[in-house]
């Protein structure tokens, strides 16, 4: 270069400054924590303690055959449970968006309830009504039928597929509602005028053009069985069964800790997951070539269900049954005993509410109880400004590095909350920054866990506004902080607040994210449901846990209302 040339920098305005430090963000809180903890799985010598890097936790780890145990229990968990989500799921979108089944506003108003109830308290809920040994259910069974032994054990692979399947099918329904609801009927209706009957329609033309959406969400709730702990954790524990999120937890948590090995399992679980968001996103991608939708307009086609609607309703009756009702009513029978037994008459004369009195006198409950409402509070709030910086770069920059950025806000979700846990461990134990053991780590690992959810959100609702409401207050002087906080934001608030409700529900019940990291003095009230259970509290259990249903599912409903109002 000739002496004296001048080097152009490129103009940096608030735009610019801003993206950088929120790549630098989204950086910070998915690339860093995955860096440390591949390099831990590396080392043998535990956090803080100098040793070398080695394969001896790889070698240890994949030549030991109950590696592939592990890994084919995990697989046949995760595959079955969230065929069982799908199968249902999507039937009750077809039903609902396509039929005339009663009552469809009081069913799409309940659909989301299921998910506030956190899996550890469906799970406890399950245990005291098919336990073999306490199970009202079997315990009824028994009596009926004279019985030796109980005829169903919830302690078993399918006993768990069971739960997590019916767990998974509120989300498989959100996602596959909206596609039954955009599908342009005329293709079901060719067929029928070549002779196609109702089955034979929904088999041949219904199914095969939402095939790319169907097995997106199939994949979707996949990852999220792969990644679940508390079915597993309450469950599977107990009957010795052991899928690698669980595995993880019992790792690092009984000693011995071998770090290097809770670090291998970590990185195969993040693997698998990795392996199944790139099928997801290549699925996703082809979905535009089974499009419908043009700008004609349509009417989508109710079918008339005849006597078979009541069925259908039953349906729906029944699944609300076994999700909601049944483990929410055994959890208040529960919590009125000073001991756990089985529903009898004479059981009623010991009911009381006493459980409700001393749940607070147990050590460290207001401090759950304080430190979840401040992380329902914050940690939403956080995530949704980041969120919608995020999505205005992705959506309306133009930006360079907005694809980047795009990817690494969708990465979180191949992260399983258990190894989210374990990977933040390493980053906050090795590195100066003196934030573990307080509450402010598990609110990095609860926007973590959050990005790639209220992106997307932010980036659905962020497409609907058109530059021209952008241009005009520049065009009145207006700077870019001032248009998006005065503007973009007003504009966007709904879907803002709906994100920030669901977030809010997923950091209220979360357990998995969170249990690798949290101290007796950073305590949230879903962990100290599963403290309280893992010692063997059954009846305070249950009175924390109904307390923590009732505002979950309350949460819920607000959410539904507000869901209600469109941009």
């Amino acid at each position: 270069m000739a002496l004296g040339r001048i080097v152009r920098l490129p103009r940096w305005n608030p735009q610019t400054f801003l993206l950088a430090g929120v790549v630098i963000l989204a950086l910070y809180l998915v690339v860093v924590p995955l860096f440390f903890l591949l390099w831990s799985s590396f080392r043998t010598g535990p956090i803080g303690v100098a040793s070398e890097l080695t394969f001896q936790n790889y070698r240890g780890t994949y030549g030991d055959p109950r590696t592939y145990t592990l890994f084919g229990t995990t697989i046949i968990f995760a595959v079955s449970a969230a065929a069982l989500g799908l199968c249902l799921g999507v039937v009750f979108a077809w039903l609902l968006e396509r039929t005339n089944i009663p009552f469809k506003d009081v069913l799409y108003s309940l659909m989301p309830v299921p998910v506030a109830v956190p899996g550890v308290l469906f799970s406890i809920g399950w245990v005291l009504l098919l336990s073999p040994q306490i199970g009202v259910i079997n315990v009824i069974l028994r009596r009926v039928f004279d019985l030796d032994t109980a005829p169903i054990n919830i302690y078993s692979l399918p006993g768990m597929v069971f739960l997590e399947g019916l767990h998974l099918i509120p989300v498989t329904f959100l996602m596959i509602a909206g596609a039954f609801r955009r599908m342009d009927p005329s293709l079901e209706e060719a067929s029928a005028v070549a002779g196609g009957g109702l089955f034979a329609t929904l088999r041949r033309v219904t199914i095969k053009v939402l095939w790319p959406s169907i097995l997106a969400a199939y994949i979707y709730v996949m990852i999220s069985a792969m990644e679940s702990f508390e079915i597993p954790g309450v469950i599977g524990m107990r009957a010795g069964i052991h899928v690698l999120a669980l595995k993880i937890y019992l790792a690092a948590s009984q000693p011995p800790t071998d770090y290097g090995l809770v670090s291998t399992y970590a990185v195969l679980l993040l693997l698998i997951s990795a392996v199944l968001i790139y099928f997801y996103g290549r699925v996703i991608g082809q979905v535009e070539r089974f499009a419908t939708i043009t700008g004609k307009a349509y009417r989508p086609k109710v079918i008339d269900l005849g006597a078979w609607k009541y069925a259908a309703l039953a349906l729906f009756g029944g699944y609300f049954l076994v999700t909601v009702l049944l483990p929410f009513l055994i959890l208040c029978w529960a919590s009125l005993l000073p001991f756990y037994e089985v529903p009898s008459v004479k059981a009623l004369a010991k009911l009381t509410w006493e459980n409700y009195r001393t749940i607070w006198e147990f050590p460290k409950v207001g401090l759950a109880f304080r430190n979840t409402l401040i992380m329902v509070l914050l940690a939403p709030t956080v995530t949704m400004l980041l969120c919608s910086v995020v999505s205005w770069f992705i959506v309306k920059s133009g930006a360079r590095g907005r694809q980047l950025l795009d990817i690494l806000t969708f990465l979180p979700h191949a992260i399983p909350g258990i190894v989210t846990g374990v990977s933040l461990m390493w980053v906050y134990l090795t590195l100066p920054i003196p934030i573990y053991g307080t509450i402010w780590i598990l609110l990095v690992a609860y926007v973590t866990g959050r990005i790639s959810f209220s992106t997307r959100v932010m980036n659905a609702a962020m497409a609907q506004l058109h530059k021209e409401l952008e241009e005009a207050s520049y065009a009145s002087g207006g700077s870019w902080p001032k248009t998006f906080a005065r503007i973009t934001i007003p504009l966007l608030m709904p879907a803002f607040v709906n994100g920030w409700i669901f977030s809010a529900i997923a950091v209220g019940r979360a357990v998995g994210s969170v249990i690798m990291i949290y101290s007796p003095g950073t305590i949230v009230v879903p962990v100290m449901v599963w403290e309280l259970w893992n010692n063997g509290e059954v009846t305070a259990t249950a009175a924390l846990g109904v307390i923590m249903i009732i505002a979950m599912v309350a949460a819920t409903f607000i959410a539904r209302e507000l869901g209600m109002r469109r941009l």
